[in-house]
């Protein structure tokens, strides 16, 4: 088995980045290391996929046998750089009895391909992904549409490795003819050594294991040793038609043992919690993830997010903004004009928690009211949490999903910081890119804080807040659940030619919305819309308020007095102006008849209309 040799790369006298500079590029996360090498792996293999299917990956938990810690101290690592503090910290890691890895494998992928030397020009035709993800740092994305922007995350790889050390192993083409590639690299720090020809030179602490180039060089290990030497480590086996990338993370900061959340639930939660959106049933072919996980040879299940609540109801918003459902809506930008993407929200019951979501630990939460937010590539950047509903019984879920225009698409892949878990305005120079992130986030926010509890708008010339009406918003907006976003019931009647014959009908009731009148009630706010023949002059309209209970009328009967609902008064083509009374005359005109509703606290309340005088509903 062939034994690899060391470079380790020295300052040039133009200069370079240290590699502390270059773990430090991340920045600061907003999830942990774990979640962030999960990301952004798996994000990298999804813009590496083969064209009409999505990948498929492999991630495991696992530790090396004793045959394979010797093939790594004796093959893959047997010479350690110069650096005492970087020769300590793989030598302890390595040296470590039970020693673990975290793998993460993707199949169905280009690999690392093209060539393998930084300053080699690139006409265009053979993608660089060798060069950028194991020399380069800070190329611009050449995925378009991809996850990624500039590739500074994987430095998460190196940061989850207790000594900085990755083991990278690709079956992939160059200049159009298959190859086996393996290389080592490990990311420390700058120091100063003696080289073999006595001089003292500065080291900028990155260093790769491979084979010599012949040139003051590093190359990978190729074709059937690169192949013998991963099989050697455990890594999974592959044959020329199986093309993709095995990485292999040494000595990973895993906490394991009592007080600690398990290994397996917590991978779960975390490719839940950020790839749902590529995992459900309504995902396309080209799209959809297939991931195995093992922990320590024992495969873990990973559940299809239409079945696992609450990410049924993230499931059930996706499939309707990919079928362009009516009730997605728009998201736009004013001045400039311009659309910015696509807002659909669910909500439904709030299912009972199962497997990884029952953890201590656990960030899914126990009633859903989040947006997830995400560009055309449909992996989550992050969630916006909203305003959840007073009855614990229900829940809402969210997605947003930005434009695919270009202009748009790329202003919100910048605004995003290395770590692809925000979107922030500040980041952009541009004034109308700052515009546009900023005001979707904010139309964003906005619908988050009101789905739930709708906003509430107080009498003219009361000086009283009132009381909350969260509790009886979130039982009203409950009936709305069937209906379009015109409200419930039959929408307006379309005007008719002059020649046909008028009918006189009446729209069921809808909820517009719950105020506070200046006698210091709670009233719920419906409309309805009549459409009149014109053949009645004394035409008059009445109005019944009832609780509702699980969709239907309840008997109140037995209810305290303070579950009373009652009509409080009635207007017909001028909202603002009530007239005390369930009644309302109409006569012969056609319009909008406006009914405010005595509303009980922790109720919901409906109303049936009556024509009288016609002997009819």
């Amino acid at each position: 088995m062939t034994r690899l040799e060391l470079f380790s790369e020295p300052f040039a006298k133009t200069g370079n980045i240290a590699a502390d500079g270059f773990r430090r590029l991340l920045g600061c996360p907003a999830q942990d290391l774990l979640q962030t090498v999960l990301r952004e792996s798996i994000q990298n293999s999804i813009d590496a996929a083969l064209p009409g299917a999505g990948p498929s990956l492999l991630i495991r938990f696992r530790t090396l046998t004793s045959h394979q810690c010797m093939a790594l101290r004796e093959f893959a690592l047997a010479d350690l750089p110069l650096g005492d503090h970087t020769r300590n910290e793989i030598a302890t890691s390595i040296g470590t009895v039970g020693l673990k890895v975290l793998e993460i494998c993707d199949f169905r992928s280009i690999g690392l391909g093209g060539p393998t030397s930084g300053d080699v020009a690139s006409d265009g035709g053979e993608a660089l992904n060798f060069v950028n993800f194991l020399r380069n740092v800070g190329v611009a994305r050449d995925t378009y549409h991809g996850g990624g922007t500039y590739g500074y995350g994987k430095t998460s790889l190196y940061a989850m490795s207790a000594c900085s050390t990755i083991l990278v192993d690709s079956q992939t083409t160059c200049e159009g003819k298959p190859v086996r590639r393996f290389m080592g690299c490990h990311l420390g720090s700058a120091f100063d050594a003696d080289t073999a020809d006595n001089k003292r030179r500065r080291f900028t602490g990155r260093h790769w294991w491979g084979i010599s180039d012949g040139d003051d060089g590093i190359d990978p290990v190729t074709g059937p040793h690169a192949a013998e030497l991963a099989v050697s480590l455990g890594l999974p086996e592959r044959d020329l038609n199986n093309t993709g990338t095995s990485i292999l993370i040494l000595d990973p900061y895993i906490e394991e043992g009592e007080g600690t959340r398990s290994v397996d639930s917590y991978i779960q939660e975390t490719i839940l919690w950020n790839f749902w959106p590529r995992l459900t049933e309504s995902t396309p072919e080209e799209k959809k993830l297939t991931i195995r996980v093992e922990i320590e040879e024992q495969e873990v299940v990973l559940p299809v997010p239409d079945n696992f609540p609450p990410f049924d109801l993230f499931a059930s918003a996706m499939k309707a903004y990919r079928d362009d459902s009516d009730d997605v809506q728009i998201i736009r930008s004013e001045r400039p004009r311009m659309d910015l993407g696509k807002l659909i929200i669910k909500k439904g019951l709030c299912a009972d928690r199962v497997g990884a979501a029952l953890d201590e630990n656990s960030e899914i939460p126990e009633q859903a009211c989040h947006i997830a937010l995400m560009r055309p590539v449909e992996l989550v950047v992050k969630y916006i949490e909203g305003t959840p509903f007073a009855d614990a019984r229900f829940e809402w879920a969210g997605v947003f999903v930005c434009s695919d225009e270009d202009e748009v698409e790329s202003v919100f892949a910048m605004s995003e910081p290395p770590a692809h878990d925000d979107w922030i305005p500040d980041n952009l120079p541009d004034r109308n890119a700052r515009t546009y992130v900023r005001g979707a986030l904010r139309r964003i926010e906005h619908a988050a804080n009101t789905f739930a509890a709708p906003v509430i708008s107080v009498a003219k010339g009361s000086n009283e807040r009132g009381p909350s009406l969260a509790g009886t918003a979130s039982r009203l907006g409950r009936l709305l659940d069937s209906v379009s976003g015109t409200g419930p019931g039959r929408p307006k009647p379309s005007p008719r030619s002059p020649s046909a014959k008028q009918e006189l009908v009446i729209s069921p009731a809808r909820f517009i919305r719950l105020e506070i009148d200046n006698s210091n009630r709670r009233c719920a706010i419906f409309e309805a819309d009549l459409q009149n023949d014109g053949t009645n002059a004394a035409l008059e309209i009445s109005a019944v308020s009832h609780l509702i209970a699980d969709g239907a009328l309840a008997d109140s009967e037995d209810l305290p007095a303070s579950f009373e609902t009652r009509v409080i008064g009635m207007s017909f083509n001028t909202a603002d102006e009530f007239a005390a009374g369930s009644t309302i005359k109409v006569g012969t005109e056609s319009g909008t008849i406006s009914i405010s509703v005595l509303s009980p606290p922790e109720a919901a309340v409906g109303i049936r209309l009556h024509f009288l005088n016609e002997g009819r509903e």
